[in-house]
């Protein structure tokens, strides 16, 4: 078989144009990858309990318009230092962040301690043991 002088150059061109194609088509598809729509909503609620290991907060909180009715709920602590000094009780205003895969708070603070419980004054039958 006889190769014709000159007939490498167009292959090569094609070659060299394809690879280019490729790369440009990746490149473009990568570009277009879509992130997870996030929406917020701001929320007042009532902690009741942090466990900050596991980065999660549960709290009682009202309706949250066009998501959910009230209810108690878990969420995961975007930036858990921001926790560190909530406790059961303790009302705080947050950014809720919901998107297809998870819903974190973010944005937490405190808004009012929880009043801690007076002793209970003893009472008559108490009193009688005595």
């Amino acid at each position: 078989m006889r190769i014709v002088e000159g007939s490498e150059k167009p292959m090569r061109h094609l070659q060299t144009f394809m690879i280019l194609a490729a790369g440009i088509l990746i490149s473009v598809l990568a570009g277009c990858e879509t992130k997870p729509e996030q929406r917020h909503y701001s929320i007042q609620a009532e902690v009741v309990a942090v466990e900050l290991p596991k980065k999660l907060i549960i709290v009682k909180h009202g309706d949250i318009p066009a998501l959910m009715p009230a209810m108690t709920m878990s969420y995961t602590i975007a930036i858990p230092k921001e926790a560190e000094s909530l406790g059961p009780g303790d009302k705080i205003s947050a950014d809720l962040v919901v998107s297809s895969s998870n819903a974190r708070l973010e944005k937490i603070v405190l808004l009012e301690k929880a009043k801690p419980n007076p002793t209970p004054a003893p009472s008559k039958a108490d009193a009688s043991l005595g």
